[in-house]
């Protein structure tokens, strides 16, 4: 077992089991921390209205919210003592100003998708995993200097945690190919573990509720995010190998070197094959791509009408659970009846996304376990449709209930609180935790 550093192993083979679990477990931890840190904006809103930031747009007493001053309790050595606080609950325009710049963030988390997609298939796993560590230590840095002086600094700290986030994210997807026989069932893992991270924000505020500054919160995420340089050494350093189904057959155009005609039908001359397809397609098994001949335009892919529909859906169900998150706040503060109350909401909000992780291998699970069965006694493009149509169920399951969690919006009450965090606990893994296994399956 090899672990030399910036190692590019020439197929799955070379990897012992005890690697791939390594950089799994590796890849695994970094998605639970660092992927979807932004989808805590609930609770990093809450620590930063308590901070003032951004309360120059609440001018006067008749603005919504508790307006007036609060007391915040901190630990003493024996006695617990209070600091009065001129900072207010919050106003809508204040509201408004927070929900834009998460609601910026958290489309930007997405937006770049296909530009991180070409990097990873480019530029490999270290350039990208890399370039994640510096956005998300930069953003938490930015996070550190944000106060009620100086609320600028918001943008720049919630953009780079988002998107530096995502590209962690993409670049742990791939590390499905470390077990081509649960494939599925390993990226739905780390496509739905990215909610655990959006927990960080609701540990953040617990740190800073119990008296710990908010500096140096910051600068403690902003050091553990990059540690990931230092497991990047050990991981592949361009691509993770995939040995799939279709490549076990890739084998078989290997076989050209010992036939008396290479797979374009180019005769032996002189005793002697035409070597010049065969070492193509040697080369390209072994950068872990299909040969030329089987290899699919891109375009064919992007502009067909399936994967139309695979994005209308995942927007279409991505969209209300950002929009669930970033406004989760200010429909609190509508029916809270105080801070107290409030910040109890927010860090239900934060033990939900805790939850999310025990949801993640369902996904993956239960399209492995109908996939398998759809699969019976099936050859070819039947089997393939096999593996589309054992998706349909669980997409379907993931729509309701995200239909159900955005309608709790129009009801101001705990109970809606509580039926929209039960279905967030499986939507927000099981949305991206289907869809990915539908676009591989496709």
């Amino acid at each position: 077992m090899a672990f030399a550093v910036f190692k590019q192993p020439a197929s799955l083979r070379e990897m012992s089991y005890i690697r791939r679990w390594l950089v799994f477990f590796s890849g695994f931890l970094e998605t639970a921390l660092w992927s979807g840190t932004i989808f805590g904006w609930a609770s990093l809103v809450h620590v930063l209205k308590i901070q003032g930031v951004f309360s120059h747009l609440c001018r006067d007493d008749s603005q919504e919210g508790w307006n007036g001053t609060f007391a915040i309790s901190l630990p003493g050595d024996e006695d617990e003592f209070t600091v009065p606080s001129p900072i207010t609950r919050g106003c809508r325009a204040q509201d408004e100003q927070f929900a834009l710049i998460g609601t910026v963030a958290m489309v930007l988390y997405s937006t770049p998708g296909i530009l991180i997609g070409y990097g990873l298939h480019h530029l490999g796993q270290a350039f990208s995993r890399i370039t994640s560590s510096v956005l998300i230590s930069l953003g938490f840095v930015l996070l550190s200097l944000t106060s009620e002086a100086t609320p600028g600094y918001l943008w720049g700290g919630s953009i780079f945690v988002s998107v530096g986030g995502n590209i962690i994210r993409m670049s742990c997807l791939e590390f499905g190919n470390l077990f081509p026989e649960r494939r599925n069932t390993v990226m739905g893992m780390v496509s739905g573990i990215y909610t655990l991270s959006a927990a960080v924000f609701m540990f953040m505020q617990s740190a800073f509720e119990a008296g710990y500054r908010w500096k140096m919160i910051c600068q403690l995420m902003a050091v553990g995010s990059s540690l990931i340089v230092i497991t990047t050494i050990f991981i592949p350093w361009h691509h993770i190998p995939h040995d799939d189904d279709e490549e076990a057959d890739y084998d078989q155009q290997l076989e050209c070197l010992a036939a008396d005609t290479d797979k374009d039908g180019n005769k032996m001359k002189d005793g002697r094959i035409n070597m010049s397809a065969c070492e193509r397609n040697i080369s390209d098994v072994s950068a872990g791509k299909a040969p030329r001949s089987r290899q699919i335009p891109l375009s064919k892919s992007l502009f067909s009408v399936s994967m139309g529909l695979l994005q209308f859906w995942l927007v279409s169900n991505m969209f209300p659970i950002t929009i669930f998150g970033t406004y989760f706040n200010s429909w609190i503060s509508r029916f809270s009846r105080n801070i107290e109350e409030a910040a109890y909401y927010s860090r239900l909000f934060g033990y939900a996304n805790i939850l999310c992780a025990l949801a993640t291998p369902i996904p993956g699970s239960i399209i492995d376990a109908l996939s398998a069965y759809f699969r019976k006694s099936k050859k070819g493009l039947d089997e393939k449709v096999a593996n589309v149509q054992a998706t349909i169920a669980p997409m379907m399951f993931v729509s309701l209930t995200i239909t159900v969690q955005i309608s709790c919006f129009f009801f101001f009450s705990s109970w809606a609180v509580y039926v929209a965090l039960f279905f967030l606990i499986f939507n927000r893994p099981g949305c991206l935790g289907v869809g990915i296994p539908f676009m591989r399956a496709r």
